[in-house]
């Protein structure tokens, strides 16, 4: 009876330890997801021409003192979506979150078919 008792007490230990161990932490979201989605909506604000349709490009910025989004190169065979992604997001300021100064974030944009 003893050895049931203590095996029970044991196997209850262990299903707590085990509960605990897995148990998630909270996580801030990461700064490219806040960057990503407000160049999101600050591409969809202006209408999309035609020529760039389907077009691919890659966008390395970074995000100056007081929150302005700063170009650094945008890779491209497109020139009509440079100059669409350059005239929509060049020097913008950022709503929310906080954005380390010196890091070059990589964005991939994609302008979907009509």
């Amino acid at each position: 009876m003893k050895k049931a008792f203590y095996t029970l007490i044991l196997v209850m230990l262990l299903g707590v330890n085990y509960g605990t161990a897995s148990t998630p932490e909270n996580h801030e979201p990461k700064a490219a997801k806040f960057l990503t989605s407000q160049i999101h909506h600050m591409l969809g604000e202006f209408s999309i021409p035609d020529e760039i349709r389907g077009s691919k490009a890659e966008v390395r910025m970074a995000v100056d003192k007081g929150n302005y989004l700063r170009i650094l190169s945008i890779e491209t065979d497109n020139e009509a979506l440079k100059s669409y992604i350059k005239s929509a997001i060049d020097f913008e300021r950022l709503s929310k979150g906080t954005f380390e100064q010196g890091v070059v974030y990589r964005i991939p944009i994609e302008v979907a078919k009509k």
